[in-house]
C-alpha cells in the first residue's frame, strides 16, 4: 500500500478552481466580489506557471474575500462553485486514475494550494481519503483572513505530505504525486513514482531529463456522471 497525492487545478480539474471561484463571486446571483480580485486570481494563474507567485500575498487577498461571512455561508459558496464550475471539469482519467489507486487499497490524497472548503467538496465527491488544501480560521463563528501554515505550496507540499506519511506509517518513496506544475518538484523529487501531468513548460524539461512518465489528461467527464462510490 502507499499513497497517491494529486494535485487539484490542471491535475483533476481542466482550469483553475480559484478561477472558477472567482468567476462564481463575479457573477453568481447574491455574491459580489471585486474586479480586482478577478485580476489578482488570473494574475496569479499565469504568475504559477512561470513560479513566480508571491503566495503569502496572493493568500491573503484570496483569504480578504470571505472575511466576516460564517462557515455556513462559505460553505454553500463552495459547493455553488463545485455545482457550476468544479463538477463540469473534472479529467475522466483523473478520475479513473483515482479509482485505480483505490481498488489496489492505496490511499488518495488531494494536496493543493485551494481553499478546503472547495477541495472538501471535490474529495467527498471523488470519495479520496483526505483533502489537505489551505484551512482558513474562524473566529466567534466568522471567518478571519488567517490560514493553517506552512501553505500547501511548493516546499510546504512535501512538509504536509510527509506529514501524512508518518501519521499513517507509509514510505514517500512508495508514493505517487501527480501535479501539473514546476512548482511541486520538492514533493514530486521526494516520491518513489513521479507522474507529471499536463506539465508545464519546466516540468516538462525536467520530466524529459530524467525520463519521468508524462501523463495527459484532455477530456473531462460527461455531466451525468455519477462516481461508484455513490452506486
Amino acid at each position: 500500500m502507499a499513497v497517491a497525492f494529486f494535485d487539484v487545478d490542471d491535475t483533476i480539474l481542466k482550469g483553475s478552481s480559484g478561477v472558477m471561484l472567482a468567476k462564481l463571486m463575479f457573477l453568481g446571483k447574491g455574491e459580489t466580489t471585486s474586479p480586482r480580485y478577478i485580476w489578482d486570481m488570473l494574475k496569479a494563474l499565469i504568475d504559477s506557471k512561470t513560479g513566480a507567485v508571491d503566495y503569502d500575498n496572493l493568500m491573503e487577498k484570496g483569504l480578504s474575500q470571505f472575511e466576516g461571512r460564517s462557515k455556513a455561508e462559505i460553505d454553500e459558496i463552495a459547493q455553488n462553485c463545485f455545482d457550476k464550475h468544479m463538477r463540469h471539469n473534472i479529467y475522466r482519467l483523473a478520475y479513473k486514475e483515482i479509482v485505480w489507486h483505490k481498488k489496489r487499497g492505496n490511499h488518495v490524497v488531494l494536496l493543493t494550494a485551494s481553499l478546503q472548503p472547495l477541495i472538501d467538496v471535490l474529495g467527498d465527491y471523488l470519495g479520496v481519503n483526505k483533502s489537505i488544501a489551505t484551512n482558513f480560521h474562524y473566529k466567534d463563528g466568522l471567518m478571519v483572513a488567517t490560514a493553517d501554515k506552512p501553505f500547501c505550496y511548493e516546499e510546504g507540499k512535501l512538509i504536509l505530505a510527509r506529514e501524512y506519511v508518518q501519521e499513517y506509517g507509509f514510505d514517500l518513496k512508495d508514493c505517487y504525486f501527480y501535479s501539473d506544475s514546476s512548482s511541486d518538484l520538492p514533493l514530486m523529487e521526494k516520491v518513489g513514482h513521479p507522474m507529471p501531468t499536463n506539465p508545464d513548460p519546466n516540468l516538462r524539461r525536467v520530466a524529459f531529463l530524467r525520463n519521468w512518465r508524462v501523463k495527459k489528461f484532455h477530456t473531462v467527464l460527461p455531466p451525468d456522471f455519477r462516481p461508484e462510490h455513490w452506486k
